[in-house]
């Protein structure tokens, strides 16, 4: 077993494992200008990936590659059908789109300035959008493929997590538990039939409710696609949270309000104690 297939989680899904080795296919015959630091990344990272998951591999460098020398190499390693994005992303990074070997690939080159930047505010707290925050989990979770030490040092920083971001979300939850006002609205819409508006309000519920039992745990935020998911790990939760929040999630009537606003107190309680 190599280094990176240890890294897995225990229980990686077979898919994970597949894309961790289509990775290191790609990691071998990457050239160091345009990879200095690769990683697997993102679902298959976690070992939660499954038949529909993509592979995604990050390649950090020093300096960003040319366009076309990474698409050129990309498919002098058999990838197809890609797509190469000009747009960089929130955090900087650029990506290319395509398939290799019958799976999905998403490819991602970022200098080492770019995510320093954008990884340095998200552990000072200065960072609340959940959008933004996934980065220091995707850090966190990465697989490294080829490394001189500098994705070690990012992620060992990125385990601390910062107590003004604990508190930031912690206090969001506290206020929508305890807004008279908004709490009678859902109930009157309740009342009325008006599942489609009342719905919106149970997922706000859901989402501040979800953020603060990461930020409870002190783990990251995984992406909304994963989120529950990931949730389903967290060693400290409120006994029967899954339930209770598919129930909010579905049933979206006067007793889903009722449900909604006791699961919120119960976590803040549990902050408190």
């Amino acid at each position: 077993m190599t280094s990176a297939e240890s890294a897995l989680p225990e229980y990686a899904t077979p898919e994970s494992r597949q894309r961790l080795t289509l990775a290191l296919l790609l990691t071998r015959s990457c050239p160091i200008t345009l990879g200095q630091e690769i990683a697997l990344t993102g679902s298959a990272a976690r070992g939660l990936a499954d038949a529909d998951s993509d592979l995604e591999i990050n390649f950090w460098v020093e300096a960003l590659p040319a366009p076309d020398d990474r698409a050129e190499w990309l498919y002098s390693m058999g990838v197809r059908d890609y797509v190469l994005h000009f747009k960089p992303r929130q955090d900087d990074s650029y990506w290319i789109s395509g398939v290799f070997q019958g799976v999905s690939v998403e490819a991602g080159w970022q200098t080492y300035a770019a995510l320093e930047n954008s990884l340095t505010p998200i552990l000072q707290g200065k960072v609340y959008d959940l959008k933004a925050l996934t980065l220091a989990e995707i850090v966190v979770s990465a697989v490294p493929l080829r490394t001189n030490g500098l994705l070690g040092q990012w992620q060992e920083a990125a385990a601390l997590y910062p107590p003004n971001l604990r508190k930031r979300l912690l206090d969001d939850l506290r206020k929508l538990a305890t807004n008279d006002e908004r709490h009678t609205t859902m109930l009157r819409l309740a009342a009325r039939g008006e599942s489609l508006a009342l719905l919106t309000y149970l997922q706000e519920d859901a989402t501040a409710l979800i953020r603060a039992l990461f930020a409870l745990n002190g783990r990251w935020e995984a992406s909304a696609k994963w989120m529950l998911t990931m949730a389903s790990m967290l060693p400290v939760m409120p006994d029967g949270w899954h339930a209770t929040l598919e129930r909010i999630l579905t049933e979206h009537n006067g007793q889903a309000v009722q449900l909604s606003r006791a699961l919120m107190a119960q976590v803040l309680e549990m902050a408190e104690g």
